[in-house]
């Protein structure tokens, strides 16, 4: 089963063979200086060995009425998550700024990719992403990010993905195959959904609900995606307050060219909880588009204005 849980009484250590995968030196901007530097530009980190991690804790229920992510993913993500801070923002050449402005964009397959995945780019700002039934679950990134943070400038970023083919339930009930939409600040564990980990969001089709930095199984927002559906996902940034305000960023998703749903950024936490973290998902970061699956699915997701089915 895939077990969604958040696992933050892990040790705080790291090992020896872990020690090498810290973020190489970038340029250096005006920001916090324990903020680490990204690279330029590449949005993936490899995977470190997590053998020598202490097995996660039992735990007694599973939220997400679909599948669950099992224990030992969840516990690599959160140590990885802590070995690897947000990174700061990239101060982006203007030939890199006009492709993001133009959709010019494209995702890309972690390192990790094997046989499982095909991944082919069909255009510009079109990427066309084939998976078997034996991939286990995958993320995928943008190459370059879909908001970036040095512009500092009101806006609305929006991508869409095409659902071809998603496979159906198996008959012990479990969802043999799903996809997730959303949009994530970087590094970001490779083998975990958009939604599940720190500075990420998304809305996942195999239960239809929404994720903030959540992985106990989400609140309900949406109907399963299905086989033709066209559904995108997008977040509007307003200009920038005077010292001290806070911004209103709204998170919005569609369906088929429609609207089907919203909600206030800042009002995700609950203090109760010990997810819904929504750092770096305020403007203070660059923000990749993020699809994830698991399964055998198949899709083709869209960043240029002209492609989209909805028109904002």
């Amino acid at each position: 089963m895939r077990i969604m849980l958040h696992l933050r009484d892990l040790p705080q250590g790291r090992s020896s063979e872990q020690e090498e995968y810290a973020a190489p030196p970038g340029p250096r901007l005006s920001h916090r200086k324990d903020d680490p530097e990204p690279p330029p530009y590449d949005p993936w980190l490899s995977v470190p060995d997590s053998t020598l991690l202490r097995p996660p804790p039992p735990i007694s229920e599973v939220l997400s009425p679909t599948a669950n992510a099992d224990y030992d993913d969840a516990a690599r993500a959160q140590a990885w998550c802590r070995q690897n801070p947000l990174w700061r923002p990239q101060l982006h050449s203007q030939q890199n700024l006009r492709r993001i402005a133009d959709g010019a964009v494209q995702l890309t397959a972690p390192p990790s990719a094997n046989r499982t995945v095909s991944i082919r780019q069909i255009g510009h700002g079109q990427t066309h992403i084939r998976t078997t039934p034996k991939c286990t679950d995958s993320i995928f990134l943008s190459d370059l990010p879909v908001y970036a943070a040095s512009t500092q400038s009101p806006t609305t970023i929006y991508f869409e993905i095409k659902v071809l083919s998603v496979c159906s339930e198996s008959r012990r009930g479990d969802t043999d195959a799903g996809i997730a939409i959303g949009l994530l600040a970087p590094p970001y564990p490779s083998w975990r959904l958009p939604g599940w980990e720190r500075a990420s969001l998304g809305v996942h089709g195999d239960d239809g609900r929404r994720y903030v930095d959540n992985a106990y199984g989400g609140p309900e927002f949406t109907q399963s995606f299905r086989t033709g559906d066209v559904v995108g996902m997008g977040m509007t940034f307003p200009p920038p307050l005077c010292q001290g305000g806070k911004k209103r960023v709204k998170v919005f998703f569609t369906r088929n060219g429609k609207p089907d749903g919203d909600w206030d950024l800042h009002e995700e936490r609950d203090s109760a909880q010990d997810g819904g973290d929504v750092t770096g998902l305020k403007g203070e970061h660059d923000i990749l588009a993020a699809v994830g699956c698991f399964g055998g699915v198949e899709f083709e997701t869209k960043f240029r204005r002209d492609l989209w089915m909805y028109r904002p």
